[in-house]
C-alpha cells in the first residue's frame, strides 16, 4: 500500500466518504457471496462516490493526450463533461 494502512482506514471512514465506503464494501461482499454482477455494479457505484472529487483532475490529465484531447474537446462532449466535472481547477 502506498499511503499506508492508517491513511487508508481514515479515507474510508471519513463522514463524507461513508456512503461510498458502504457501497464499495457491500458490493465486495456480494461478489464474495456469489452475486458477482450485482456486486460489481454496487462496487463501481461506491468507487464513483469515493473518487468523484478527482474526476476534474482525471479529465484534465486525459485532455493532454492528443487523440483523447481531440475527442474530449468536441462541443457536445465538452459541454457534458463541464456539467459533470467543472473545469475550474486550481493550478
Amino acid at each position: 500500500m502506498i499511503i499506508g494502512p492508517k491513511a487508508t482506514v481514515r479515507f474510508f471512514s471519513r463522514k463524507r466518504s461513508r456512503r461510498g465506503s458502504i457501497a464499495f464494501f457491500s458490493g465486495f461482499a456480494l461478489v464474495l457471496w456469489g452475486w458477482p454482477m450485482i456486486g460489481l455494479i454496487i462496487e463501481s457505484y461506491g468507487i464513483f462516490l469515493l473518487f468523484a472529487g478527482f474526476l476534474p483532475t482525471i479529465l484534465m490529465f486525459l485532455k493532454k493526450f492528443p487523440p483523447l484531447g481531440a475527442i474530449l474537446d468536441k462541443p457536445w462532449i465538452k459541454q457534458t463533461l463541464n456539467k459533470v466535472a467543472p473545469a475550474n481547477l486550481p493550478v
